[in-house]
């Protein structure tokens, strides 16, 4: 099995597998579907899923899970008093157009400061489908999944609701969640990470969510656009059509990029040959390496003025 980001054609693969997480209590399923749909391309939303190289019952999908950041006042005030239908209230707060989700700027402004806070809407895979090894590839890959998809991201705290008695125990063993509130009449549990939760389990896979240190390059938006998309190993020729760009303004985006490592980290640029042939595709490797150790450099960032 492997994870890979979600795409919106699993979208409603990824719903069915755990409806009780939809969150339409309070505006109802056509609604709340409609909202799911929207949320995919908001910069807020991310996911992953979890799929398998052989077909389980005709899907390769196993498990999913999806979330979003949210300002600060709402989780303040989830921590405070929480209750049942954490993902429902999320929903209605969008379909009521006051959406508690951060817009890119929110996150930007959250990463260059005390950190940004998110809530795990889906942590899920398929029940009485997998055998137990199954499960614990699923539940593993959850965990890392989770901490390689958002590195490079200021955490604060991740809330999420756990459904299910297999999920709260999951929940519970990991030594990262807090439990704050269990609600055994729906079979439910409001849990929380927080730096001080996760760091006092440090051999814990979700160590790496507190792991981090500003970006240096001050990337502009399109020039992270390009170098996230270079991170596969295409050529100009496939990034021009990825980014809609013809083959010389993709070779100007590269100039951009390598006039402002110049500027904020020569010393990149230095280790590449200076054989003249050579360059620009070393230049390339040793850019693309640090960024792959560095992935904070393609996160949103508020700089300061100066």
């Amino acid at each position: 099995m492997y994870w890979r980001p979600i795409r919106k054609a699993d979208l409603s693969t990824c719903l069915d597998l755990q409806p009780a997480c939809l969150g339409d209590q309070i505006v109802g399923r056509a609604a709340a579907l409609r909202i799911w749909n929207a949320l995919f391309d908001d910069p807020s939303f991310h996911g992953t899923v979890m799929e398998s190289e052989v077909l389980i019952a005709g899907s390769g999908i196993v498990g999913c899970g999806m979330g979003v950041f949210v300002n600060r006042a709402f989780a303040d005030q989830e921590i405070a008093n929480p209750q049942r239908g954490l993902n429902s209230r999320i929903i209605a707060s969008i379909a009521s157009e006051k959406p508690v989700v951060l817009t890119r700027a929110e996150i930007a402004a959250g990463n260059a400061g005390p950190g940004i806070d998110f809530v795990n809407l889906y942590g899920t895979w398929r029940d009485g489908i997998l055998t137990p090894d199954e499960l614990t590839e699923v539940h593993a890959l959850l965990g890392t999944s989770f901490v390689e998809h958002f590195a490079g991201y200021h955490f604060n705290r991740v809330l999420k609701e756990a459904i299910g008695a297999s999920r709260i125990a999951l929940a519970r063993a990991t030594g990262t969640y807090r439990l704050l509130a269990e609600f055994p009449e729906s079979e439910s549990a409001f849990a929380v990470a927080t730096r001080e939760s996760v760091q006092a389990a440090p051999y814990s896979v979700a160590a790496g969510m507190y792991r981090y240190q500003p970006p240096v390059l001050r990337l502009r938006p399109s020039e992270q656009a390009l170098l996230s998309a270079a991170l596969s190993g295409k050529t100009d020729a496939e990034l021009s059509i990825d980014l809609g760009l013809s083959i010389e303004a993709t070779k100007k985006r590269w100039l951009s990029v390598f006039a402002r490592i110049d500027q904020f980290k020569p010393e990149l640029l230095n280790q590449s040959d200076s054989n003249a042939e050579g360059r620009g595709p070393q230049k390339r490797h040793h850019i693309l390496a640090y960024i792959r150790n560095h992935p904070e450099e393609l996160r949103p960032y508020v700089w300061d003025a100066r």
